[in-house]
C-alpha cells in the first residue's frame, strides 16, 4: 500500500531476446491495466500467457507492488535468465527481492555482481560499504522496544502522525459509516484518515478524522503544524486531465478555526504529470518535507525540502542530496528538531529487506537495524518531542493485515548513541570469522552478545561509560589478547584481535568511549600523581604492555595524548601535560624496536572525562578521585 501512494513505473526499451517477439491479447489487456497501475488486474492478464521481455518486466514489478515476493522472485529471475541486456534495475530489484524472500547467500551473489556492473551506482557503494553489517543489524537491539497496535486491522493501517493529544492515521479498513468506494489497483476501499485518543501507547475510540474533508478517493498521511492548528495531507488529483491518464498525488493544506477545518488549498508545486506527497511540517509550520517523483531528482521517489518565505510562499523543493537519496526510494521524512536528525524509509540504502528506516546523521544514513527494521517494508516512523517514544508502520508477517501500526520506544536518543563496531582478526592480521563476541559495562555486568559469522561485529551503548570487549572461538579455546582500535567520525571501531598463544582465557581490553566532539577509543590509560610527571608503579604495568603488543606487531603505530586536571594556572598545566606526554614517550621508545612508531603531545587540561573543569579563580567541587581521572595519558593505534 505504501508504495502504491507514489508509483512510479519504469517502462524500459524493448530488446525482445528469448521471449515472445510478439504481444497476444492478453499481454496488451495487462499493459493496459499496469499503465493505470492497476497491478492486481495486470497479473490476471499477465500469467496466462507467454510474455515480451517487456511484459515480463510488467508482470514481474506487478507482483512487486502487490507483495507477493515469491511470485516476484521467480517472475525476475526468468527476465534475469532470458534477457540478453544487463538492466540495472532488474539486477537490483531481484536482488532485494532475495533478500526479502531469505535467501541471502542468492543476495549476495547478485548484489555483488550488480556493484561489479554498477560501481557508481549509489546502491552499490551502499552496499560495498555496508554489507559486512548485515547480521549485526539483524539481531534485536535490546535498547529498542516494539510493540503491534491493539486496533491494527486486517486491513492496511499505516502513517501515523501526531495532532494535539491524539494520533492521525491512514487506513482502508471498511468504513461502517458510509459507502467505501474500492481502488481497482489494490481491490481494497480507498483510504481514509482516522483520529484516535492514546493510552497507554495504543490507539482508542477510532473513527473518522473529519468526514467533511473526505475524498472519492485516498486521503493522508497527514502532517501538523502550529499546535494542531494546521495541517498538509497526501490526496489525489481529482481533476487530473493528463494524457497518461494516471491520477498523481498531491499536497493540500488546511487551517482550524472555529472547530473546524478550512476549505483545502493546494500546494504550488502540485503537478499532474508526477506526485508530490507523504508531508511532514515542521512545528512552526515553515518548513516542509515531502516525497515525489518529480523529473530532476536521483531515480524513483526522493525526498524534498520545501520553506515558506518571508513572502508568504512556498519555495521551490530542494532535493535533499545524494546522501539521502538514491536510483531507488526514499519515502515517508521525519525530522526531529530537537535531535536535529532526518529519519526517512529507503529501499536504496542497504537494509535488511524491503523498505527500512534510517536517520541521517554525519553525513550518513545509519540503518536503525532490527527489531525496528525487518525483512520486509518498515517505514513512516514519528517520535514524540523527547524523541524517544513514536510509532511505525510495517508490512511484517507478524501483523495482522497487509500493512500495521507498531509502537516503538528507544533507551536513548540517536544523537545519544554510538556503535562499537568492527571485526575480528588473528595476529596475522588475517580476518576470523564464527566468533563469539560480548560486551560489558564497567560493573562486568553482559549486556549485549552476538555470533558473528564473518567476524563483523557492531554494538549500540550510550554515549559515554566504560565497556569491555571479550571475544571467543571455539577452535582457539582461548580469549582475546588484546583490542586495537582507530577513529571512525563519531563512531567507535574496535578491531578485536584474537591469538592462537597460549593466554588466561576470556582475557579482554577496556574501552572509553567519550562523550564530547572527539569521539576517542582508549587502550589502557595510565595515571600520573597531583604536580608529578613521572612514570608511576602501577602505570608502568600498563606501558609494559604496550611495548609487548608493539614488539609482537612492529608495524603498529601508537599516538598517546597526555592531560591534567583543571588546577593550576592553564599555561602551567599545558607545560605539565607535554612533561608527561614526552615521559610516557621515552618509557616506550626504550624498550620498542622503532622507537619513531610511538608520538605524542600534551593538551593541557582541556578535554576532561568528567564536569570538573575550574572556573576562574573559583575552586572545583570536585573529589580527589574525579580529578584523578582527568591526569592521565592515552593511547590510540593510529597504524597496525
Amino acid at each position: 500500500m505504501k508504495r502504491l501512494l507514489l508509483s512510479l513505473i519504469f517502462i524500459l526499451p524493448f530488446t525482445g531476446f528469448l521471449f515472445s517477439q510478439t504481444k497476444s491479447t492478453a499481454e496488451t489487456k495487462g499493459d493496459e491495466a499496469y499503465f493505470k497501475r492497476d497491478y492486481e488486474k495486470a497479473i490476471s492478464h499477465y500469467q496466462s500467457e507467454e510474455l515480451t521481455e517487456l511484459g515480463q518486466r510488467s508482470y514481474a514489478h506487478s507482483l512487486e507492488e502487490m507483495n507477493q515476493t515469491t511470485e516476484a522472485e521467480q517472475a525476475y529471475a526468468k527476465l534475469m535468465k532470458l534477457t540478453a541486456n544487463n538492466n540495472l534495475e532488474d539486477h537490483f530489484h531481484y536482488a532485494n527481492l532475495l533478500k526479502v524472500n531469505g535467501k541471502f547467500k542468492e543476495f549476495y551473489a547478485n548484489m555483488d555482481l550488480f556493484s561489479s556492473l554498477y560501481p557508481l551506482d549509489s546502491r552499490s557503494i551502499s552496499y560495498l560499504k555496508n554489507k559486512g553489517d548485515f547480521d549485526v543489524l539483524s539481531i534485536d537491539n535490546p535498547l529498542n522496544k516494539i510493540q503491534l497496535l491493539n486496533m491494527n486491522t486486517s486491513h492496511s493501517d499505516f502513517g501515523a502522525s501526531f495532532w494535539k493529544d491524539q494520533v492521525v492515521y491512514v487506513s482502508n479498513q471498511l468504513n461502517p459509516e458510509m459507502f467505501s468506494r474500492i481502488d481497482s489497483r489494490t481491490n481494497e476501499p480507498f483510504l481514509n484518515m482516522y483520529v484516535a485518543d492514546i493510552q497507554n501507547e495504543q490507539f482508542l475510540q477510532t473513527h473518522l478524522f473529519n468526514r467533511d474533508m473526505k475524498d472519492p478517493r485516498n486521503d493522508g498521511p497527514a502532517s501538523f503544524a502550529k499546535k494542531g492548528t494546521f495541517m498538509a495531507y497526501t490526496r489525489n488529483h481529482l481533476k487530473d486531465r493528463s494524457e497518461d491518464k494516471i491520477v498523481e498525488l498531491q499536497i493540500y493544506f488546511s487551517t482550524f478555526e472555529n472547530n473546524e477545518w478550512s476549505e483545502p488549498t493546494p500546494f504550488e508545486y502540485n503537478y499532474s504529470s508526477y506526485s508530490v506527497g507523504q508531508p511532514f511540517l515542521t512545528e512552526a509550520g515553515d518548513s516542509m518535507y515531502f516525497t515525489s517523483d518529480m523529473p530532476g531528482g536521483f531515480g524513483g521517489k526522493d525526498i524534498y525540502l520545501s520553506t515558506w518565505s518571508k513572502e508568504g510562499y512556498w519555495t521551490k523543493p530542494l532535493n535533499l542530496g545524494h546522501e539521502i537519496n538514491t536510483e531507488s526510494d526514499e519515502m515517508f521524512p521525519f525530522y526531529d528538531e530537537q535531535a536535529k536528525l532526518l529519519y526517512f524509509a529507503s529501499d536504496g540504502h542497504f537494509g535488511l529487506g524491503g523498505l527500512d528506516m534510517f536517520y541521517f546523521m554525519n553525513n550518513e544514513a545509519v540503518n536503525l537495524g532490527a527489531p525496528i527494521n525487518s525483512r520486509q517494508d518498515d517505514f513512516a516512523l514519528i517520535l514524540r518531542r523527547d524523541g524517544l517514544h513514536g510509532y511505525f508502520s510495517s508490512n511484517r508477517s507478524t501483523g495482522k493485515g497487509s500493512d500495521d501500526l507498531f509502537s516503538v520506544n528507544f533507551s536513548k536518543k540517536r544523537s545519544q548513541e554510538r556503535r562499537i563496531e568492527g571485526a575480528t582478526f588473528d595476529s596475522d592480521n588475517q580476518p576470523i570469522s564464527n566468533v563469539y563476541i560480548r560486551l560489558f559495562n564497567e560493573k562486568n555486568e553482559l549486556i549485549q552478545s552476538l555470533e558473528s559469522q564473518d567476524g563483523q561485529y557492531r554494538f549500540i551503548v550510550l554515549s559515554a561509560g566504560y565497556y569491555t570487549l571479550k571475544g571467543t572461538k571455539e577452535t582457539y579455546n582461548e580469549g582475546i589478547k588484546k583490542a586495537y582500535f582507530s577513529q571512525k567520525d563519531t563512531f567507535v571501531t574496535a578491531n578485536l584481535v584474537l591469538t592462537q598463544k597460549q593466554i588466561e582465557k576470556d582475557a579482554s581490553t577496556p574501552i572509553v568511549v567519550q562523550a564530547d566532539s572527539e569521539k576517542l577509543v582508549l587502550l589502557n590509560s595510565i595515571f600520573f600523581d597531583f604536580d608529578m610527571f613521572n612514570i608511576r608503579k602501577d602505570a608502568r604495568v600498563s606501558l609494559d604492555e604496550i611495548v609487548k603488543i608493539m614488539n609482537d606487531y612492529p608495524n603498529m603505530e601508537v599516538n598517546l595524548r597526555s592531560y591534567t586536571d583543571c588546577r593550576g594556572p592553564e599555561v602551567y598545566n599545558q607545560y605539565l601535560s607535554d612533561m608527561r606526554a614526552q615521559e610516557s614517550v621515552n618509557y616506550i621508545q626504550q624498550r620498542i624496536s622503532k622507537p619513531f612508531r610511538i608520538s605524542g603531545k600534551g593538551y593541557g587540561e582541556s578535554k576532561p572525562l568528567n564536569d570538573c573543569e575550574c572556573q576562574d579563580h573559583i575552586v572545583s567541587k570536585c573529589t580527589v578521585k574525579e580529578h584523578q581521572q582527568n591526569r592521565r595519558t592515552e593511547f590510540s593505534v593510529v597504524k597496525m
